[in-house]
């Protein structure tokens, strides 16, 4: 499967790893895995490593059903969730931008784009509001 998750207990963070040709009923089955988990926790903040995706099918509409599953699925009231997209390719970093557009219209979630993991990484555990650099 080429989309998965890790839950670092240590870090309180979960990664999600994409890979390959990357499909929405991949990443959709990795959410509701994720959130079945009985490790699952709301306030846990999100790393997606879109870095070895090669190719998907996924657009506008696509990004709007994820963006839309999130909201479902990962907010609640007084709490905020943090994403740092890793999206170092031009195949990932459009669906990227387009994901954290959207997020820009939800005081819930925050989304930042990196192409560099560890930086992102570190943004994603930090609690500043917005990334001061995106290297």
């Amino acid at each position: 499967m080429p989309v998965t998750y890790d839950i670092d207990d240590i870090a309180h963070i979960v990664t999600a790893r994409y890979a390959g040709e990357v499909t929405l009923d991949e990443i959709a089955a990795m959410f509701t895995a994720y959130i079945r988990d009985p490790r699952f926790d709301i306030d846990r903040p999100h790393l997606a490593d879109l870095s070895r995706v090669t190719g998907t099918d996924i657009g506008f509409e696509d990004t709007y059903a994820l963006f839309s599953m999130y909201m479902r699925n990962y907010t609640r009231p007084g709490h905020h969730l943090r994403i740092a997209i890793h999206a170092p390719e031009p195949i990932s970093f459009g669906i990227a931008r387009i994901f954290q557009n959207l997020a820009e219209s939800s005081d819930a979630i925050d989304v930042e784009l990196f192409d560099r993991l560890d930086t992102a990484r570190d943004w994603a555990l930090s609690r500043t509001p917005t990334a001061s650099t995106h290297g």
